[in-house]
């Protein structure tokens, strides 16, 4: 009862050292817990890749909640090593010791999960109406499933038995006296090797190379290259802070003129002296930061890419597709469905004939499509082909000169093409005209796509009689003939059944999509992204505020000494203020700079990602970047604002 009652006095008479990292846990728990919350949900099971996002979110979210939570509990037992130091000095044993301070954490552990449980209740709730109107979700029924407090509380009671384990190593393997003056402990001055300094600007190369240049490499491809680049660039940000920082300011200690002034000797000395220890925490807020650029930009552009997706995918309301052996057995079907069985004729019908061909996509002005390319494609460098004739690509919408029946024009996805001759399998082309935007449907939802128009009918059937003579897919029908045409709800109720019935009589295959629809299902996937994304960029702004928190408290302890002495010796206060302000600026704006500046080197990279879920305009992905950027740099700055007082607060007592 004794050391309980001095744990809870411990607790309540030292609030200042406990608050940050009650706090942290409590909204790590609300946030992990209202994701699992809504996860479990029963009406989460109707959501598919939403559901899925949400999952991948509570994984990041509890390796996110275990790491900021060792972060903050090491502060919090540096900030009382010397209350620990005094424990022993008065009589304590370390068992003693160690007992107090896991009392006091099971406390904290007790009040994270109730106080954390009862407001994941009602903010799961917020985040549920967040979600569903992301994915246009119909139902609004939310149950609250007693699971999610379970699961989340198994998994802080894991993280709280780990900090656990690491307070009593820590008292346990430190001996009284040096608890009692490890708070006071300075950090040795830096070396500031140069040959790590080399080392962090050539991975910072590497990584920025990597994403630079994959512009023109398929997305699978970018994938690997992401992870690699990603891997460069932490190696890269890290030894910058530690090494090429310390000396970059050592280089300035040396030249006189600018050493030797009142803000600039105090300020460089003071950097310089703890750059080891500030390196590893601007290093976090540099990565926490581009983390939650990267996710909210992200999620954020293939959420507002889905409208133009469907819009670009569908010129009418509804899209009917009939796998045929000629254009004659498509124009047969469409007539039946849409001028007989609907009952009136509809003029305003748009119909074409395509057949898709994967093959490796040759590069150079002149393309060579061997029987190798068609019958062993090569993961990397595959591209699907559509082939289409110059009148139906009118039909589209996109204009093009006349085209005789050796040449063809060209659009490709991926990359500036300027072919200028084509040889399939042995049949030549001049290739007079290469696209760099098309209206095509097919395309546009198609990963590394190329379109290939050609003159007629007949040149596309000896191509694809070229193609499937070669081919180890022999198709029975290689046609497709799509048809778009505006629908009123009574008449796409009755399509189905007449499709079905129409495919059952003729022996063909035929289908239909409507445009309300695709828009439901591209919503239930970037909603449940931009949702985890938004989560996920909250979480890691939340531990770059957390990490300038502790750093401006322990800053603002270890510089008031040294304030008091410059004052002391006739430094005025509103130099003080101003060398304050200009060492803050240097330490807590060079991480959101190294931010920007690698977010910009990745959006290449991103570009070429979000081509695999149809994101293909440039400009939308730099807006919205531009957006994110704007965005999270205020919420930066309002975060700076904030944690300097308690800097300025410490320096001025």
């Amino acid at each position: 009862m004794f050391y309980l009652k001095l744990a809870w006095n411990n607790l309540r008479n030292s609030a200042k050292f406990f608050a940050p990292f009650v706090l942290s846990t409590l909204v790590l728990f609300i946030l992990v817990c209202s994701t699992f919350l809504i996860s479990l949900s029963p009406v989460s099971d109707s959501m598919q890749m939403g559901k899925i996002t949400l999952g991948l979110a509570i994984i990041v979210l509890t390796i996110f909640s275990t790491i900021m939570s060792i972060y903050s509990y090491n502060f919090l037992l540096k900030q009382r090593s010397r209350e620990f130091g005094l424990y022993n000095v008065l009589g304590m044993n370390k068992s003693q010791v160690s007992l107090i301070a896991t009392i006091e954490l099971s406390i904290i552990f007790i009040i994270t999960v109730i106080i954390g449980s009862v407001l994941s209740s009602v903010f799961s709730n917020v985040l549920y109406l967040i979600f569903v109107n992301l994915m246009n979700y119909g139902k609004l029924s939310f149950t609250i499933m007693p699971l999610a407090f379970i699961l989340t509380g198994i998994i802080f009671a894991a993280i709280f038995f780990l900090l656990e384990l690491i307070g009593l190593r820590k008292i346990g393997a430190t001996s009284p006296l040096i608890l009692f003056r490890s708070q006071e402990q300075a950090e040795k001055e830096p070396k500031g090797n140069v040959i790590l300094a080399f080392v962090g600007i050539i991975a910072l190369g590497v990584g920025y190379y990597l994403s630079l240049s994959s512009s023109k490499i398929a997305a699978l491809v970018v994938l690997l290259r992401f992870f690699v680049a990603v891997v460069f660039v932490i190696i890269g940000t890290y030894l910058f802070y530690i090494s090429f920082t310390t000396w970059y300011l050592k280089k300035r200690r040396q030249n006189k003129t600018y050493f030797y002034q009142p803000n600039h000797f105090i300020t460089t000395s003071q950097m310089i002296f703890r750059m080891k220890q500030n390196a590893v925490g601007l290093a976090n807020i540099t990565l926490l930061a581009i983390m939650a650029f990267v996710t909210i930009a992200t999620t954020a552009s293939l959420y507002s890419g889905s409208n133009e997706l469907a819009k670009q995918t569908f010129p009418k309301n509804t899209r009917i597709d009939f796998q045929v052996q000629d254009r004659s057995q498509g124009e047969q079907a469409i007539q039946e469905i849409i001028e007989n069985s609907l009952g009136q004729p509809k003029t305003d019908v748009n119909s074409y004939l395509s057949v898709l061909m994967q093959l490796n996509l040759p590069k150079g002005q002149k393309w060579t499509i061997t029987e190798q390319a068609i019958q062993n494609p090569n993961p990397t460098s595959t591209g699907y082909n559509y082939v289409i004739t110059q009148e139906d690509f009118r039909k589209l919408g996109n204009k093009l000169q006349h085209l005789e029946d050796n040449q063809t024009a060209l659009f490709v996805q991926k990359g500036d093409s300027k072919v200028s001759h084509i040889d399939f399998l042995g049949k030549t082309f001049e290739n007079v005209k290469n696209f760099k935007s098309v209206k095509m449907p097919d395309s546009i939802n198609t990963y590394n796509s190329s379109v290939l128009i050609v003159s007629n009918d007949e040149v596309m059937r000896e191509m694809v009689g070229l193609y499937q003579s070669v081919s180890k897919n022999q198709f029975k029908t290689t046609y497709l003939y799509s048809t778009f045409v505006n629908l009123n709800d009574k008449e796409s109720a009755a399509l189905k059944q007449l499709i079905n019935d129409y495919s059952d009589k003729n022996q063909i295959s035929g289908y239909y999509q409507t445009k309300k629809n695709l828009e439901q299902e591209l919503m239930a996937m970037s909603g449940g992204f931009l949702f985890t994304g938004f989560l996920l960029g909250i979480s890691f702004l939340l531990g770059a505020a957390l990490i300038i928190y502790y750093k401006q408290y322990s800053e603002g302890n270890e510089d008031k000494k040294s304030y008091k002495i410059l004052q002391e010796v006739g430094m005025s206060k509103a130099s003080v203020r101003k060398t304050i302000n200009s060492q803050t600026i240097f330490v807590f704006f060079m991480p959101l700079l190294m931010a920007v500046l690698h977010f910009v080197v990745a959006l290449t990279m991103i570009k070429q990602m979000l081509l695999l879920f149809g994101v293909t305009s440039t400009n939308l992905i730099y807006t919205v970047s531009g957006v994110t950027i704007i965005g999270i740099t205020l919420i930066y700055f309002f975060i700076y604002r904030l944690t300097s007082r308690t800097y300025y607060k410490i320096i001025e007592r």
